[in-house]
């Protein structure tokens, strides 16, 4: 019996990722999360808009594929802390308090600020997170006043998680705004030998050429087909949709592939999208 046409294989590369739906779950462990109409929010920051961050996704309303990640960096946000302690402080009808309680977010926010820096300073020159309780204990033996809580290697991924969250989201509200953009493969294998593709997008920002990293996206096959499913999946993860890619890429580059696949793959990548 003959296999699948070239157009059959095709269809099945290009077919988009499945959007990241609402679990219901979530509301055990984030009871101020909501989603209604498909669209994911906080329901605490909606209730105080005076207070609120409304740069916030989730006091806009998250309408692409949800994460958890969204969620548990909004979780530990200054704002949201804020919105939390008037809560409390409304229910218990204990007006003056909250002046204080909302100094203690503040101070809590000041503490956690050199945390975040220092899992960056861990996480560029890929250092073991388990480095971070010491750099902790450093920079307090220095002066520096730090949290009692996620100073261990589990805090610091917690920490460079919600960074890269934070760095997804900036790069995908680029590319939303940005009139066009270019795709950029560099091919590799990593300690295991699996093929991989590291990508990244080029677009004008203010005027100037920028150059974002967006993901390492393990390859099936180390054929067009392969390779062209990987790019797609990386774009959707910075929540471009296949109308995004099709109406703003203007042209496609390939490092570590070789000729056969760079030229099968580039033309696709525009044309099918």
């Amino acid at each position: 019996m003959a296999g699948p046409s070239k157009k059959a294989k095709s269809d099945i590369a290009l077919t988009p990722k499945r959007k990241r739906t609402f679990i219901e779950t979530w509301k055990t462990q984030f009871p101020w999360v909501r989603c209604v109409d498909d669209i994911m929010f906080c329901e605490l920051c909606r209730e105080y808009p005076s207070i609120a961050d409304h740069n916030s996704k989730l006091y806009e309303g998250v309408t692409g594929s949800k994460r958890i990640e969204t969620l548990q960096s909004h979780e530990s946000s200054k704002y949201h802390l804020l919105c939390i302690k008037r809560k409390e402080v409304t229910e218990k009808g204990t007006g003056p308090m909250f002046v204080a309680l909302k100094k203690q977010a503040e101070n809590m926010d000041d503490q956690l600020k050199p945390m975040f820096n220092t899992a960056f300073y861990v996480a560029k020159p890929k250092l073991p997170f388990r480095s971070f309780e010491g750099l902790i204990e450093l920079q307090e033996k220095n002066g520096i006043k730090m949290q009692t809580q996620y100073r261990n290697d589990k805090g610091c991924k917690a920490f460079v998680q919600a960074i890269a969250e934070v760095e997804k989201d900036r790069v995908s509200e680029d590319l939303k705004t940005s009139r066009f953009f270019a795709l950029m493969g560099d091919g590799s294998t990593d300690i295991s030998v699996t093929e991989q593709e590291n990508v990244y997008v080029r677009y004008v920002k203010d005027g100037l050429p920028t150059t974002e990293f967006i993901d390492i996206m393990a390859v099936k096959s180390a054929d067009a087909n392969g390779v062209l499913a990987a790019l797609l999946e990386a774009l959707h993860h910075v929540d471009l949709t296949d109308g995004d890619i099709k109406k703003n890429i203007i042209a496609c580059t390939f490092d570590g592939a070789s000729v056969n696949q760079a030229g099968a793959v580039a033309p696709r990548c525009h044309q099918s999208h």
